[in-house]
Formats: C-alpha cells, sequence, structure tokens
C-alpha cells in the first residue's frame, strides 16, 4: 500500500513529465482503495477527460464511446453551478435520496465496468473551469467515508499545486524542444533552488524580478524586504517536507515590491525523480521549482491565496475575494447561494480576521492584491 508522502511524490514528479500523471492518478486512488482516478475538466466546447489511471481505460472508452456523459449525473448543470472549488463531493452530494438504481449511469453504467462509487475534489486549473479530481471504486466497496474525503481534498491541493505549471510546461516543452528552454518561455517567473535556497535556474520572466523583489544573501534566493524573508524561506522548507500529509497543504506566501508595485504571489513545489531529470538537475539534495505570479487588477483574487496568507476559511476567503473585486454583499452572496444574512455573519469574521472595521477597508486592504506590477 502506498503511503500519502509516495502519492505525493509520484503526483510532484508527474508536473515536468506528463508521461507519469497515469501513475500518479493510480496512486492517488490506492489512498482510498478505490480502482482508479481521474481528472475532469469542463472546456468551451465542454467535459473533458484530461487524465485518467490506466485501470480506468476501458470504462473511459465506454463512456465517451456511447455517450454516457449525457446520463451522467455529476455533469448537470444544475449541479456542476454548485461546484465549489476546494469543496470535496460524495455520490450523496450529487443524487441525494434518490435511488441509484433508477439512474441508468448508476443502475447501468457503474456496474457494467466494475464501479459503483465516486467522490470529487473540485480544484483550480487552466485545464477547465471547473476542473475535478475524480476517484472511482468497486459498489461492494461501500460509499465512501468523511475520513476518505478529507485525504482526497488534501492530496487534491498537491494535484492543483502541481498543475500550476505541469499544463503550461508540457506546451511549452512541446514547441521549444528542451525543459530549459520550455521554462523561459512560460509566462510563470521561475526559479529552481537548491537544497540551501541557492538559484540553480533562473528562467527569463524570473531575471527581471531579481535586484527588485529578490535578492541574494550569501548565495541564497530571498525577498528584497528583509520582513518577508522567513515567511518565504518556510514555504521553501514546506516544499521539502518529509511527510507532506503532518505538513498539510501546499501554502503560498506574497513578495512586495520595495518601489511600490503590486506583489507576487509565490508558490513552491518539490522537483524530484523524473522532473529533476527532465531539467538535468542529477544533484542528490532536494531542488525546490518557485512560481511567483502577479495578479491582475481586473479579475477576481485567487480565494485559495486569500485564504492561505490571512487564514480564512474557504467560505470567508470566497466572500472576501469577491467583496475585494468590488461586487456588492448581496451580489456576492447570490452568486455564493447563500442569503445575504448568512453573508453578513461571514463578513464579520473576516472583518475580525483582518483586522478592520468596514468594507470599505476591507476593499483597501485587499486592492494591494489586484494592483499590477508596472
Amino acid at each position: 500500500m502506498l503511503k500519502f508522502s509516495d502519492v505525493v511524490y509520484r503526483i510532484y514528479e508527474a508536473t515536468l513529465s506528463p508521461e507519469h500523471w497515469p501513475a500518479a492518478l493510480d496512486g492517488i486512488a490506492t489512498l482510498s482503495g478505490s480502482e482508479g482516478a481521474l481528472v475532469y475538466a469542463k472546456r468551451p466546447t465542454g467535459w473533458d477527460i484530461a487524465a485518467h489511471s490506466p485501470g480506468l481505460a476501458d470504462a473511459v472508452r465506454i463512456y465517451a464511446d456511447e455517450h454516457w456523459w449525457q446520463h451522467n449525473p455529476w455533469l448537470d448543470q444544475s449541479v456542476e453551478v454548485g461546484f465549489r472549488v476546494g469543496d470535496v463531493y460524495c455520490d450523496h452530494d450529487i443524487i441525494g435520496d434518490k435511488r441509484a438504481t433508477d439512474l441508468p449511469f448508476y443502475s447501468q453504467f457503474l456496474p457494467r465496468v466494475g464501479l459503483g462509487w465516486q467522490m470529487a475534489a473540485v480544484i483550480q486549473a487552466d485545464l477547465g473551469v471547473p476542473t475535478g479530481l475524480v476517484v472511482q471504486r468497486a459498489k461492494p466497496k461501500g460509499p465512501y467515508a468523511t475520513a476518505e474525503m478529507d485525504t482526497l481534498q488534501l492530496v487534491s491541493r498537491h494535484l492543483e499545486q502541481s498543475l500550476r505549471i505541469s499544463s503550461k510546461f508540457a506546451a511549452a516543452s512541446a514547441a521549444e524542444g528542451s525543459a530549459a528552454a520550455a521554462l523561459d518561455t512560460m509566462d510563470h517567473a521561475a526559479f529552481v533552488l537548491d537544497g540551501q535556497q541557492r538559484p540553480v535556474i533562473v528562467n527569463q520572466p524570473a531575471q527581471h524580478l531579481m535586484g527588485r523583489y529578490f535578492t541574494h544573501d550569501e548565495g541564497r534566493l530571498v525577498p528584497a524586504r528583509r520582513h518577508e524573508q522567513e515567511a518565504f524561506s518556510a514555504v521553501v522548507r514546506n516544499a521539502h517536507a518529509a511527510d507532506p500529509q503532518a505538513s498539510g497543504a501546499p501554502q503560498p506566501t506574497t513578495i512586495s515590491d520595495p518601489q511600490g508595485g503590486g506583489p507576487l504571489v509565490v508558490w513552491t513545489l518539490p522537483v524530484v525523480g523524473a522532473s529533476a531529470n527532465h531539467l538535468g538537475i542529477t544533484q542528490p539534495d532536494a531542488h525546490v521549482l518557485v512560481l511567483a505570479q502577479p495578479l491582475e487588477q481586473d479579475r477576481v483574487i485567487d480565494p485559495g491565496v486569500l485564504r492561505n496568507v490571512f487564514e480564512l476559511t474557504l467560505g470567508e476567503a470566497r466572500l472576501a475575494a469577491l467583496l475585494g473585486a468590488g461586487q456588492s454583499l448581496k451580489d456576492a452572496a447570490s452568486q455564493l447561494g447563500i442569503t445575504e444574512g448568512t453573508a453578513r455573519v461571514v463578513l464579520k469574521r473576516v472583518f475580525q480576521k483582518l483586522d478592520v472595521g468596514r468594507q470599505a477597508e476591507l476593499v483597501s486592504k485587499l486592492a494591494m492584491f489586484a494592483k499590477p506590477a508596472p
């Protein structure tokens, strides 16, 4: 039986080596005794299965060839609009108290391919909106339990982290040929740091951040502002964690601009196995990939960033993100599917955590995340 840390290793190994995604999904499936895992993505043309475990190949083929997606209650539009990034859903959440025997997808398709139960974690990814990590297992194993849903939620955060670069890197690699050239053509600033936090690879976008957002401290890459250096080192250390389950979900940090421009959100992920080989890294010590990205002014702030930076719950972060983008409390509540009264209760908790007293102060405090870098 694979350990959680083994599965996370497989996920990050696939980041820069997409041929390893089937093995990574197989590993995810083992955590819940599932037959396989797959990634669904909602594209402009409809839902698509972006990747799947080898063991689900026949099921995926039958699903596509016989148009079973037309009968999949998980893809019903009324269900889809309720999906929230960061949440995990099981069969009961989708079909409620309906008898599975009344639904062809459950009574005919799933038994035919040796499956019976599903659960899905909704994540943010460039593959589509929404994107779901889905695991499926046989009927005799019974429905998924709360503990299994919690584990899927945590592992999905690592998958989400990996996908921040995986799809972009794969496309760039196809066009450029070499891994180094692919990194240079990405629109993300990327650094690869060794075990002593020294940069061994700095792509073209990242070079423009040196001397402004970042500097060197005895060879180590650190933020230019001294008070941000420990938080940055902490997320780098977390990427090296021996037990990623114990260390929790990946955490971003922010790097400010001493010249007054907009901040960067920084993510770190391990460079291991085939991904390290892809970059020509052969040294025995661990390496991490640092991604730095500004937040544009014309988009809703990533709730995942606010959740981690301000230690909000996901619900609090969603509301804060919409308000920070200029929406009224009434409109934000409507979009989140809650009453305005509930939104006010949540907003009060946000005020307390961000140490503000009025909505205008909240918007002002969040404006730093929406200011574009000059």
